[in-house]
Parts: C-alpha cells; sequence; structure tokens
C-alpha cells in the first residue's frame, strides 16, 4: 500500500497510542504468571506475535473490554514459534525455549531474518543451550535446552539480548549473574526491569552486573502507559504543521520520553497540562542529538532536522544499523530524494535544514521510516511506498493524522 500525504495545516485531539515495548514484556510476564491483567495493551502485529507466541507457550487468555485476562503456563512448550517482524518477540523466546530439554525451531519473516542474534546465542549456549542458525545465528533457529544458572557476559549493543536473558534466567534453580559490556538503549531495559518487578522477580543491580535470583512469575495486574516514540510523530506534527493535542499522555519509564525535552530544545513549543501534551509550530533549529539510549527517536528528529534552520548532527547510533532496516542509511536516502542535504557517518547522520521539495519516498518495510516520512509530507506532497507497515507498531497512525486535519490518500 502506498499512501500520499499532502501538504496541511493541522490542528486536532489525539489519544496517546499505548507501548509496544510494555505490551511485549507485560505479555511474556503475563504467560509466565498464574493469573494476570493485562489493561489498555497495544494489539499491533509485532505484539500480535507476541500474543500468538504466549498461546503456544501454553498460556490462555480472553480479550474483555479492550483488556487481556490471562491464565499462564507452569512450563515453555517447545515447538515452531513465528516472530514474524518482532525482532522483541524472536529474542525473548531465544531465551525461554532454550529452558526446554525439547528441540524448537523459531522463525520471523524476510526482515527478521536478516537481523543478527550472535551475541545472545554465545550466552545461552554458555549455559548449556544447543542453538543453530545461520550466518550470525540469523533465523531461522534451531534451540534445545536445558540452560543452567550461572554466571555469563555479554554485550549490550542491543538491549533485547538482554532483555531476554532477565526474563529466563529467574526462572533457573539458583542465582545467576548477569554482566553486559557497552549497554545501548538502557530505557529499554528498563523497562524490562519494570515489567519485572511488578511480577515479583528478584534482580539487584551492581554497576553494569545483576544478580538475579531465582523467582516464581507473579504478575497481577498491569496498565500499559503511552508510547512516547510513536507519540513523537503527532507531535512533530504540531510542531511543523500546525497544532496538535496529546491526551492520556502520562509519564513511564520510557527513555523514548526524551523527545519532549530534544524537541524543546529545538525551539519548539510543547507544553504539558497534567497528562496532555500540547505541541504548536514553532521555528525550529538544528541540533546535536546522542541517540544512544534512545535510538527509535532518530527518524523523527531528523525529519524535524530537515526543516529546521542549521544543521542537525545525529551520532552514537550505530546500533539503528541493526533495527528493521539500516536506519542511518535509509534515513539519508529518503531525506536526499526530498531535496535534503543528509550525510551518512559511521554513527550517525549529519542532516542540513532547506526546503522539503516533496515527492516519493520508501519505508522499505521499516514502520518508523514510514510514520516519520509521512509527517515530512504535512510540508510538502510526499508519497510513501509500502506505507502498510506502520501496523507493526501503531496501526491507527493514519486514522490518528486524518483525525488533526492532514490530508491522506491510499494510492
Amino acid at each position: 500500500m502506498d499512501v500520499r500525504i499532502r501538504k496541511s495545516e493541522v490542528e486536532g485531539v489525539i489519544s496517546a497510542p499505548p507501548s509496544k515495548s510494555y505490551t511485549h514484556r507485560a505479555f511474556f510476564s503475563a504467560a509466565l504468571s498464574k493469573k494476570s491483567a493485562v489493561k489498555n495493551p497495544l494489539i499491533s502485529e509485532d505484539t500480535l506475535a507476541t500474543l500468538d507466541s504466549c498461546r503456544k507457550m501454553g498460556a490462555e487468555f480472553i480479550r474483555k473490554s479492550g483488556n487481556l485476562f490471562f491464565l499462564g503456563t507452569e512450563e515453555v512448550r517447545a515447538g515452531y514459534y513465528n516472530a514474524v517482524n518482532s525482532g522483541t518477540t524472536l529474542r525473548i523466546l531465544l531465551s525461554l525455549l532454550s529452558l526446554s530439554p525439547h528441540s524448537s525451531l523459531l522463525d520471523g519473516d524476510e526482515s527478521l531474518r536478516k537481523r543478527p542474534n550472535m551475541e545472545l546465542a554465545k550466552a545461552l549456549k554458555s549455559l548449556g543451550a544447543q542453538i543453530y542458525g545461520g550466518n550470525d545465528f540469523r533465523a531461522p533457529l534451531n534451540v534445545r535446552g536445558p540452560i543452567y544458572a550461572g554466571s555469563v557476559e555479554i554485550s549490550g549493543k542491543s538491549s533485547q539480548f538482554v532483555t531476554s536473558l532477565l526474563f529466563a534466567l529467574p526462572l533457573l534453580e539458583g542465582e545467576s549473574v548477569l554482566t553486559v559490556r557497552s549497554i545501548k538503549s538502557k530505557p529499554y531495559i528498563d523497562i524490562t526491569l519494570d515489567v519485572l518487578e511488578r511480577s515479583g522477580v528478584r534482580i539487584e543491580i551492581e554497576e553494569s552486573s545483576y544478580y538475579i535470583h531465582s523467582s516464581e512469575f507473579r504478575l497481577r495486574e498491569i496498565a500499559i502507559p503511552p508510547d512516547y516514540s510513536s507519540m513523537s510523530y503527532m507531535i512533530a506534527a504540531g510542531l511543523i504543521a500546525g497544532k496538535v493535542i496529546v491526551s492520556n499522555a502520562f509519564d513511564s519509564k520510557q527513555g523514548d520520553r526524551k523527545f519532549i525535552d530534544v524537541a524543546r530544545e529545538m525551539g519548539g513549543r510543547i507544553v504539558r497540562k497534567g497528562e496532555v501534551l500540547v505541541a504548536e509550530k514553532s521555528e525550529l533549529e538544528g541540533i546535536e542529538f546522542d541517540a544512544s539510549n534512545t535510538p527509535d527517536l532518530v527518524p523523527t528528529i531528523a525529519i524535524l532536522g530537515a526543516v529546521a534552520k542549521g544543521e542537525t548532527r545525529i551520532y552514537n547510533a550505530e546500533h539503528l544499523r541493526i533495527k528493521e532496516t539500516d536506519r542511518i542509511k535509509t534515513v539519508v536516502e529518503n531525506l536526499r530524494r526530498l531535496g535534503i542535504h543528509a550525510e551518512e557517518r559511521k554513527d550517525g547522520l549529519v542532516v542540513k535544514g532547506g526546503e522539503v521539495k516533496g515527492g516519493v519516498v520508501d519505508s522499505f518495510g521499516d514502520h518508523r521510516i514510514a510514520m516519520a516520512f509521512s509527517v515530512l509530507g504535512l510540508v510538502k506532497d510526499v508519497t510513501v511506498k509500502n506505507a502498510e507497515c506502520v501496523s507493526v507498531s501503531y496501526p491507527k497512525f493514519y486514522d490518528d493524522l486524518r483525525k488533526t486535519g492532514a490530508r491522506v490518500e491510499v494510492v
């Protein structure tokens, strides 16, 4: 599906979408707990992949009034699992399936098959797992346990690797010690720790080491907070094309809430009134942005940089190269297609603000690329190819954009 966003003045109110990161973790915790409720979860392609995996693990659930009520499983069932496009689902499953003495096959779509899992596979193998896969342990992966408690060290270049181990190690008999080198995207690990703490899992932290006690998952109820990375697109729409009001924007452990401060640093007028955020059209200026902890914000900050005065330099973003796409490369390529000067760097990119000429961009199947460049269409007509991928994290994105008065057409 291709979508054309025409130059528009926007003004409207939308409700903040639920957090994808919290929903993934809440679903897995609920599946491992006896009886629990997950309130206001995000239902998207990625989270449905996790939900389907929870069912295959042995959990049961019903949906009522927008909430999900779980009866968990006592042990993780081996079998065939398809994580579709969800890296979080695949990585957490890889560790959970390593608990079983039976063989499992873990796969995903073409995009997910390109994402490496070397560091995580090596860590699990050091604990006793047998794992076989493609180059750099890309899916499909054959995995068989059991793994045993012990000490393990891993590179934190992907927070999902750390999250994966934090979910599985508490289910082992005895204490485990997880040491993480060079942590990237630490706020996503903080989300994991938040959900695990609510689930009764005992983890002590000392500098870069996590001391994980044998624990029973006991999640009872969790309300999913709003997704600040998804909100960033709607806030950006207000900053460059009018006024957008976002309701239900309460705070949480998400690192991506930093977007509010970054946008203000660029000159963005954003006012918080309790749980409501108001973003209004602003004269923006380029900044330097360290993306080490909040890589998902890069596409949004890059498109704000395209309409800002001066240069926007984004650095410490090398982990963007192992996302759904190489997001450094795809952001730069699409900016250039729209007449914006952008340069790719090893660990990031530089964007020189200028006149957006409009044109055609490609999402390359990456939901965050599709949404960011759709917002840029409010400045000058932009057609986004393969825009259906927004359903991975924000299925109502184009509906919400229309609510603000944006002219959105399926072409």
